[in-house]
C-alpha cells in the first residue's frame, strides 16, 4: 500500500465511523472511488438494510455525472460476496467496470472475494490497515468471538473513586465533558448498566438529540436484572431498551424486550446471547459491581477512562472484587476536556 491508498483509505474510514452505532448487526463500512487522483464517489453502509458502502458510492459516482469504469474503490472492509438484504457488492464492482480494488482488512464473515474479482479483471489488495481493523473491531470480535466487543466507561477522581461512601452521588465530570460523553454513546449499538445503576441513579442511557447520523432514537439500552424488582418508571424505558434477566424481572413496559438467560451472573452467558442479537458494539457504564465483574471475567477489550480533579479519600472504588491482571495500551494521547482528562485503552492479549 502505497501513500496514496493510505490516504484514500483514511477518507474511507471517516466515512465508516460516521456509521458507527447505526448498521448492527453489519459493519459501518466507507467506500471511496478515486480516478487520476480525484474523487468521483463516495459513500457508506447507513443503517442494516440500506446500500452497502460500495454499491452507495457507485450511486453517488453515477449521481456526480461520473463514469466510475476504470477507478480504484478503496472500502474499510472487503467487499461481501453473498446475497443479503442488498446484492453481492463484488458483482456491483465488476458490472461498473472498476479496475481496482484496496480493501483496508479482509472480511472473516464473508467468502474469499479474491477469486470473484480476479476473474472480472478486477486486481485486488487487502492493506491489513490498523485504522480499518479498530473500526471494524466490534463485528470482527462478533464474528471470530460470538460476543459484542465490551467497552468499560467510568468517571473517577484522581484517587479512583466513583461514589461517596454508601455509594452517594459525587460530581466528577464538568459540563464539557458531560456532553462529549453523551455524544460518544453514539458509536455505540448499545449502553449496557446494572439493576443497581438503574434503581440509584435512574439514567436516561441516551444521546443528544437529534441524533446526528440518522433519525433513530439512539443506542439499545440494556439492563442485566439482579434478584430485586425494576423501576416501572425508569427514564431508560424512553427508547429502545433490553431486559436480560433469569428469573421474572417483575412488571415493566411492554415496549422493553425481555432477553432470558439461565444465569445473569455468568457474563460469558450474556455476552454471547448479547452477540446472538448482532451487537457488535457495548458500551457498559455500570457500577463498581458490574465493572468488577466485567474485569474478572476478561470480557473488557476497550476501557475509558474520566478521570475529575478531585480526591475525596474513602468513597466506592471503580471496581469491586478481585480480578486477572492485565495490561493495557492507550489508544492515541489523554484529552482534557473542561477540567477532565479522557483517555482511551485496549487490552493487550492475554
Amino acid at each position: 500500500m502505497n501513500r496514496d491508498d493510505a490516504r484514500w483509505l483514511a477518507r474511507a474510514v471517516r466515512l465508516g465511523s460516521l456509521s458507527l452505532g447505526m448498521t448492527w448487526p453489519n459493519p459501518g463500512v466507507g467506500c471511496v472511488l478515486v480516478r487520476d487522483g480525484r474523487v468521483i464517489g463516495e459513500g457508506r453502509h447507513r443503517r442494516c438494510g440500506d446500500l452497502h458502502a460500495e454499491t452507495a458510492a457507485l450511486a453517488d459516482a453515477v449521481g456526480r455525472g461520473e463514469n466510475p469504469a476504470g477507478a480504484t474503490a478503496y472500502v474499510t472492509l472487503a467487499p461481501c460476496t453473498r446475497q443479503g438484504r442488498q446484492p453481492p457488492c463484488v458483482d456491483a464492482l465488476a458490472r461498473a467496470g472498476i479496475a481496482r480494488v484496496v480493501a483496508g482488512i479482509a472480511d472473516p464473515h464473508q467468502d474469499e472475494a479474491a477469486p470473484r474479482l480476479e476473474a472480472a479483471g478486477i486486481a485486488y489488495e487487502i492493506a491489513g490497515d490498523v485504522r480499518c481493523a479498530a473500526l471494524h473491531g466490534g463485528f470482527l470480535t462478533r464474528v471470530r468471538q460470538g460476543r459484542p466487543r465490551f467497552t468499560g466507561k467510568w468517571a473517577a477522581t484522581l484517587d479512583g473513586r466513583i461514589a461517596r461512601p454508601g455509594g452517594g452521588p459525587l460530581a466528577i465530570s464538568d459540563g464539557p465533558a458531560r456532553d462529549l460523553a453523551r455524544r460518544r454513546r453514539r458509536a455505540f449499538d448499545a449502553i449496557l448498566v446494572g439493576a443497581g445503576t438503574l434503581r440509584a441513579d435512574d439514567p436516561r442511557l441516551d444521546t443528544p438529540r437529534p441524533r446526528m447520523h440518522g433519525r433513530d432514537p439512539g443506542p439499545l439500552r440494556i439492563v442485566l436484572a439482579g434478584r430485586g424488582s425494576l423501576p416501572v418508571a425508569a427514564r431508560a424505558w424512553a427508547g429502545p431498551a433490553l431486559v436480560v434477566h433469569d428469573h421474572d424481572p417483575g412488571p415493566i413496559p411492554s415496549s422493553v424486550q425481555r432477553l432470558a438467560v439461565a444465569d445473569v451472573r455468568d457474563l460469558a452467558q450474556v455476552a454471547a446471547a448479547l452477540g446472538s442479537l448482532g451487537l457488535n458494539d457495548v458500551l457498559v457504564e455500570g457500577g463498581a459491581a458490574i465493572h468488577g465483574a466485567f474485569l474478572a471475567a476478561g470480557l473488557y477489550d476497550r476501557i475509558e477512562t474520566w478521570t475529575g480533579p478531585l480526591t475525596v479519600g474513602d468513597g466506592v472504588a471503580v471496581a469491586h472484587g478481585p480480578g486477572p491482571t492485565r495490561r493495557w495500551r492507550a489508544e492515541g494521547a489523554p484529552r482534557l476536556i473542561g477540567g477532565v482528562v479522557a483517555a482511551n485503552w485496549a487490552a493487550e492479549p492475554a
